[in-house]
């Protein structure tokens, strides 16, 4: 990558990938220099975005009638995972919401900007941004649904937003999303209480195999990926937005 970025005449490269937040400290032991940046976005947002795209695969038994709310749980786990980390490099770690980023761009990317040390002006990456800066990866058609953020509003009942705000709403609360249903009506059920129970024992357990044991080269992780399959790294002089 720094090759790629010298033939590039580029000061810095970034590596886009939500998996990344598994793997902080490796990568700091790799590459002492790193900077993370962690885009966080409403949980209630991605799971129903990843859920449309089939980027996660829940156990067998939930992927009809609980695959939204195992993914929430899926998005908890991650977004904890990366603040775990980050707590362990807080000089060198930086957390932005994707809600910010989109309704104040010039303020959160001033912020970013002093964090990398490297000029983010919006107007400039506005007129000659590539890549997902120009054309949106949404997982809806464009046009189809009207803003990104609160997607979830529309598109899902109100029994769903219940159920999704009793599994995880405590971290949605911690991370400043406020929520919407009453009280009395999202309180956890034996249904929620044994997902947050099984799915992170589950997740960390996939985590282990994968990075810690020989086994984890034959053991079915696709429950730990966002695609079908691996992505190749992104990379270019200004860093991209992602879930």
């Amino acid at each position: 990558m720094d090759e790629i970025a010298r033939n590039q005449d580029a000061i810095r490269w970034a590596v886009y990938d939500p998996d990344n937040v598994l793997y902080v400290p490796r990568i700091k032991a790799d590459i002492p220099e790193a900077l993370f940046v962690h885009i966080v976005r409403d949980g209630r947002d991605i799971a129903l975005s990843l859920k449309k795209m089939g980027g996660f695969k829940p156990l067998p038994w939930d992927r009809r009638s609980r695959s939204l709310l195992a993914t929430a749980t899926y998005w908890e786990w991650m977004v904890r995972r990366g603040q775990r980390y980050g707590r362990m490099f807080p000089s060198d770690y930086l957390e932005v919401h994707y809600e910010e980023l989109l309704s104040e761009p010039r303020r959160t990317l001033k912020t970013l900007g002093q964090f990398l040390d490297h000029d983010l002006d919006y107007d400039r990456i506005q007129s000659t941004g590539l890549g997902r800066l120009r054309e949106s990866n949404s997982s809806s058609p464009e046009g189809a649904v009207p803003r990104p953020v609160g997607r979830w509003k529309e598109m899902l009942s109100h029994e769903e937003v219940a159920a999704l705000e009793a599994l995880v709403g405590e971290c949605l609360k911690e991370l400043g999303y406020p929520l919407t249903v009453a009280e009395q009506e999202r309180q956890p059920g034996l249904q929620e209480k044994w997902m947050r129970t099984l799915y992170p024992i589950f997740l960390d357990l996939k985590l282990w195999l994968k990075t810690e044991t020989p086994m984890g080269r034959l053991a079915n992780l696709s429950a730990l990926e966002l695609a079908n399959g691996p992505s190749p790294p992104r990379h270019n002089n200004l860093p991209e937005t992602k879930i």
